[in-house]
């Protein structure tokens, strides 16, 4: 499989969010929902047809990876959640190739030493005794040829325009603090696959539930910023990048609005969760 790849070269530390963790703890992954999400409020903001976003995703004619780190030229990718005594989180793309060719003894764990986890002082003032405080909020920093990095298939016109819009707004938590600003470099990436299996690189809504051999489920919420207001969404449950299909399970795109009909009310428009997958063949040794 040969995709697009988008490099992300981090001018200021990133914060990544997730569910049920507070600011003094960071993720290291920047989910595909969520660049999903910020993609489509860049091209809000851009005056662009959203609704070409949500249709070619909906229809997979464009489809996209979540954001991993990459350093130097070296690609990581996240290792499937295989049954296995030595649990990875991510493995280069030769090692990764070799995990899903179902060489999994000769496999060892990578360590990506120019990611690190950065601790930024902040203080709060009671809004009743004035009294300060001292908070701690954690976000990512990287070196200066690492980053993150995500793939796509498809025609990616309407990823160009909002990355380019995103880059000096920022991606991910606090940007009004000025974090998440980036600068783009395009590539390409090459994966040798095989295998009757599947493996996805983003995260996935499963239409099918019979079509999981092993997954690792994630709780997923974040924030909805519209003119109107800034709302929580609602949690779903998602199978997490590294899960593991037995059929091309493509994943859906949830429109949240449907089971939340107040929500599209209150946001000004209806409000969709990117469960597509973006898959990689692979061998599963006890493949059901």
């Amino acid at each position: 499989m040969r995709a697009k790849v988008f490099k992300l070269y981090f001018e200021t530390p990133l914060r990544i969010g997730e569910a049920g963790i507070g600011l003094e703890r960071a993720g290291d992954i920047l989910h595909s929902d969520t660049l999903f999400g910020a993609i489509a409020n860049a091209l809000a903001k851009l005056n662009e047809d959203v609704e070409e976003l949500i249709n070619k995703v909906k229809y997979g004619e464009l489809k996209f990876s979540s954001c991993f780190p990459f350093e130097n030229e070296t690609y990581y990718l996240p290792a499937p959640q295989l049954p296995v005594e030595k649990k990875w989180k991510f493995l280069s793309l030769e090692n990764f190739e070799k995990v899903i060719s179902g060489e999994i003894q000769d496999v060892k764990g990578d360590e990506i030493k120019s990611v690190k986890k950065l601790e930024i002082p902040k203080v709060v003032l009671d809004r009743v005794t004035s009294n300060s405080g001292i908070y701690y909020l954690t976000a990512v920093k990287f070196g200066d040829k690492s980053g993150l990095y995500f793939t796509v298939d498809g025609d990616d016109g309407v990823i160009k325009r909002a990355l380019k819009f995103l880059q000096d707004e920022g991606i991910g938590g606090k940007r009004t603090w000025g974090l998440g600003k980036f600068k783009i470099e395009e590539d390409e990436i090459q994966i040798r696959e095989k295998g009757d299996c599947y493996t996805t690189l983003s995260l996935t809504y499963p239409k099918n539930l019979d079509s999981i051999v092993y997954w690792k489920p994630v709780v997923r919420s974040g924030w909805i910023n519209t003119a109107k207001a800034t709302l929580r969404k609602p949690k779903v449950i998602m199978a997490s990048e590294g899960s593991v299909f037995k059929d091309a399970e493509e994943g859906d795109l949830v429109n949240l609005s449907i089971a939340y009909s107040d929500l599209s009310k209150k946001a000004g428009h209806e409000v969709h969760l990117n469960g597509k997958s973006f898959l990689v063949r692979m061998v599963v040794a006890d493949e059901t």
